[in-house]
């Protein structure tokens, strides 16, 4: 047996979904313990990792998967779901007609920008997946 095998037999991988649950070109999240794991089929090969975006901690998998993209449903950063690697920053808000709100409100509304302009957005954790007949498995 090749010590590559014997390393991923030790490793402790947890049965998460089945393939037949996350058809191509889709993704779902995953409860973990406590965590939210975003689970994608791109293509037929499957990809996890951490379902919340590093800018204000939305439910990735609320986005939108183009490709082997995710894009965040919050503020449209987006992550390459192989990698996990952030590739676009979070868009600011732009509200059409923003000027005919209430003064309190638009207020607010500058206010709640200034808070959430510097939040920073990061890679996000990816884990190894393994396919054994119609079992997905995560190694966490």
């Amino acid at each position: 047996m090749a010590i590559q095998q014997i390393i991923e037999m030790k490793k402790n991988y947890t049965e998460i979904a089945k393939v037949s649950d996350i058809k191509k070109g889709t993704m779902k999240n995953i409860q973990v313990g406590n965590r939210d794991i975003l689970l994608a089929n791109v293509d037929g090969t499957f990809y996890a990792m951490d379902d919340r975006c590093g800018h204000m901690n939305a439910l990735l998998s609320m986005g939108k998967l183009e490709g082997k993209y995710v894009i965040c449903p919050f503020h449209f950063a987006e992550f390459d779901v192989t990698t996990g690697r952030k590739v676009k920053d979070p868009v600011p808000y732009s509200l059409k007609d923003a000027n005919k709100l209430p003064d309190e409100m638009q207020k607010f509304l500058i206010y709640a920008k200034t808070l959430i302009d510097p939040v920073k957005t990061f890679d996000i954790q990816t884990y190894p997946v393994r396919v054994e007949g119609d079992k997905l498995l995560i190694e966490i």
